[in-house]
């Protein structure tokens, strides 16, 4: 009977605990960040190239913040509606394959604080994109 008080009373000491103290942040919260995107096209403009007709679009993508950290790189994703594609980016890579896109930040050269905003801007070809995209945005820790 003693041998099942003592493991049961060592069981209860080897428990963990944490303890939130009043003024300080755990590191889950200290490291926590997240964000949001929204699409838009700001112009958009026709020409003949090599004998047909191209639309290009200019298109603006804000990254905003709502975590609690600074987030210094990201990766943006959608799916085009349709055959656009992008041509010209020039703060960070873009990979695209097929209608799926992937955009990489420029490492930590634009990065967002908490609350705030940046706006990354980019040519893309073919139609408007109708409906919009919905974009999704994941900080890369």
């Amino acid at each position: 009977m003693r041998h099942r008080r003592i493991g049961a009373l060592a069981a209860a000491v080897l428990v963990p605990v944490i303890i939130a103290i009043p003024g300080t942040a755990t590191a889950e919260a200290v490291g926590a960040s997240a964000c949001e995107a929204t699409y838009r096209e700001v112009n958009s403009w026709s020409y003949r190239e090599d004998g047909a007709w191209v639309t290009d679009n200019m298109v603006e993508i804000s990254i905003k913040n709502t975590g609690a950290s600074t987030i210094d790189e990201w990766r943006l994703n959608w799916t085009w509606p349709g055959n656009q594609k992008v041509t010209v980016y020039l703060a960070g890579r873009i990979d695209q394959s097929g209608a799926d896109v992937t955009v990489h930040s420029n490492g930590s050269w634009n990065p967002v604080k908490p609350n705030a905003e940046v706006r990354q801007t980019f040519i893309q070809r073919g139609a408007s994109a109708v409906p919009a995209p919905v974009v999704t945005c994941t900080p890369v820790q």
